[in-house]
């Protein structure tokens, strides 16, 4: 089993060193960006002897590209660009690879469970990463844990156990270290195979990753801290990419009253200069005459006076509206 798994992975790091490298992308990213990563996942969960459970799935960065199937054994792809640049022959020696990996490291993990001082039940966890600034590989690692806790990691070309785990770590780390070819794939694995794939994943998916979408934000009411407060929770969403901006502003205001306030302060303003230029305008009547009597020419006058200031005051105050709005 080990000698059939060693030879896929030499088989697929022939097809990645020749297809893949060196890392060129169509775009650039600014010296100021975050490093791009790419990080398989992978969780491991062990009752007994017989019984056992992987879940593992991929990730660039915030992006989810590949889960594997459990069921059938498969990968499954999420994006339309997941493949990356890898070819159909790439592709599928990956997914033999990773079909034997996972029956493979189940059986192992088992078989060497009472020598590294597993107890059932048990998790492992493992994440491997690489990561790519300004087009050029930057870096990766790969760390292990057990029961949540950090067990060991790989950097450079040796198992190395992680600080505070204690002689249980140790001697895993013993164990693996013999195993000098596992460590040359791994190392390969790490600095050529991922940061190949990673240049793929951002050159097939430049226009998915490159986009821009507004973060949308809302408040809800929250449980009471206490008697007589209240507890505010603002919610964002639906931002890409990540950096998002949010702040609370202290005893904030609306700008509406206060354009309403402004609108009412103006309007009055206007009518006070309407009415002072219609007075300056109107004509000046010294005509005294009996208005009691509907028929005298004075009462004709002022009815006339009368309609004239109507029509007049109607008029420039539907202009000075027309003009304020």
């Amino acid at each position: 089993m080990l000698l059939l798994l060693l030879l896929l992975f030499k088989r697929l790091l022939c097809y990645g060193a020749s297809t893949v490298a060196p890392l060129h992308l169509g775009f650039h990213h600014s010296a100021s960006e975050e490093p791009l990563s790419y990080r398989f996942i992978q969780i491991s969960s062990f009752a007994n002897h017989s019984w056992a459970q992987t879940q593992s799935s991929g990730w660039l960065g915030e992006v989810q590209t590949e889960v594997w199937d459990s069921v059938l054994g498969t990968i499954r792809f999420l994006r339309p660009w997941s493949q990356g640049n890898f070819s159909k022959e790439e592709l599928k020696n990956l997914q033999a690879l990773l079909q034997l990996y996972m029956h493979g490291f189940t059986k192992q993990v088992q078989a060497f469970a009472s020598q590294f001082q597993f107890e059932y039940p048990f998790e492992l966890q493992i994440l491997s990463s690489c990561q790519m600034h300004a087009g050029k590989a930057s870096g990766s690692f790969l760390y292990g844990a057990y029961q949540g806790s950090d067990f060991l990691s790989f950097r450079g070309n040796s198992w190395k156990p992680s600080p505070g785990a204690g002689s249980q770590a140790q001697n895993v780390c013993r164990v693996l270290n013999h195993y000098r070819i596992v460590k040359e794939i791994v190392q390969n694995l790490l600095s050529d195979t991922c940061p190949g794939y990673l240049a793929g994943l951002v050159e097939a998916g430049k226009s998915d990753l490159e986009r821009q979408v507004k973060p949308e934000a809302w408040v809800s009411k929250g449980p009471s801290p206490g008697s007589g407060h209240l507890l505010l929770v603002c919610h964002v969403s639906g931002f890409h990419p990540k950096p998002v901006w949010v702040m609370w502003m202290r005893d904030g205001y609306s700008i509406l009253p206060i354009l309403i306030c402004l609108t009412v302060i103006i309007t009055l303003v206007m009518l006070v200069v309407v009415d002072s230029w219609f007075k300056k305008q109107s004509p000046v009547f010294s005509i005294r005459a009996n208005i009691q009597d509907p028929t005298s020419p004075g009462h004709q006058l002022c009815l006339t006076q009368e309609l004239w200031i109507k029509n007049r005051f109607s008029k420039n105050w539907k202009t000075s509206l027309k003009q304020l709005w």
